[in-house]
């Protein structure tokens, strides 16, 4: 009796040894089926938004040098090139001959601008500028006050070829006046804000706008206006 409980137990505990030994087998059996999927290319980047300024033949005026990691500000504020023209005859003189600048402004980078583009000026600021030669080499005029006031300005968008459109000098949508008013000089638009000049701007040569900006001395400038320089810092932006 006593061994057929034994021989009983004996044979149970062998079977359940193979029981285990048959599912530790199939464990280890259905561990060899995977499936893996690698992604190394895994990448988010940022767009830029860059802006290049040339006025007349000057060399581009750039937002940021184009250097890697050159990116900081994005803002260049030691641009020389002169939108304004300066002194030239007979532009500067009473009701002479306008100075024109070609300003060409592109989207260097890959975003659209989207807020646009627009400028934004300074104060304007005067000082003695001698033009004169031998005993009167160093006389100016003594009207710092009021000669910004006496250079009159237009700001026209010439990037359509026959549709040109005035942005600061007369009526938005048309070209500007033939003979420019006094309504509009240096003083005035550096009151007047920031200027809109064009939204959703695209990057690439193709879409670079095209400004031509008028400068000269008003008929209503006297010998006080003489040998005078004004001065208004102009600031072109983007935005997103």
């Amino acid at each position: 009796m006593s061994y057929a409980k034994n021989t009983r137990k004996a044979g149970l505990a062998a079977a359940l040894v193979a029981v285990g030994a048959l599912g530790l087998t199939a464990a280890v059996t259905l561990a060899g089926f995977t499936a893996t999927v690698t992604s190394p290319v895994n990448s988010y980047s940022s767009g830029t938004l860059l802006l290049s300024a040339q006025t007349n033949a000057d060399t581009s005026c750039l937002s940021s040098g184009n250097t890697a990691g050159g990116i900081t500000t994005n803002l260049n504020s030691t641009c020389l090139s002169n939108n304004l023209g300066g002194a030239t005859s007979p532009g500067a003189a009473p009701g002479g001959t306008p100075t024109s600048n070609t300003v060409v402004l592109t989207n260097t980078g890959s975003l659209t601008a989207v807020a646009g583009l627009s400028l934004t000026v300074g104060g304007c600021t005067v000082s003695g500028n001698p033009v004169g030669s031998g005993a009167n080499a160093a006389s100016t005029g003594s009207d710092t006050a009021g000669f910004c006031g006496k250079v009159d300005v237009q700001i026209e968008d010439d990037t359509v070829a026959g549709t040109p459109s005035c942005l600061y000098g007369g009526t938005v949508g048309s070209a500007c006046p033939a003979t420019m008013s006094n309504t509009y000089n240096l003083s005035s638009l550096a009151t007047a804000g920031s200027l809109g000049l064009k939204t959703n701007f695209a990057p690439g040569l193709p879409n670079a706008r095209h400004l031509k900006i008028l400068v000269g001395l008003d008929t209503s400038a006297g010998n006080p206006d003489q040998g005078l320089t004004a001065t208004l810092p102009m600031t072109w932006n983007l935005a997103q």
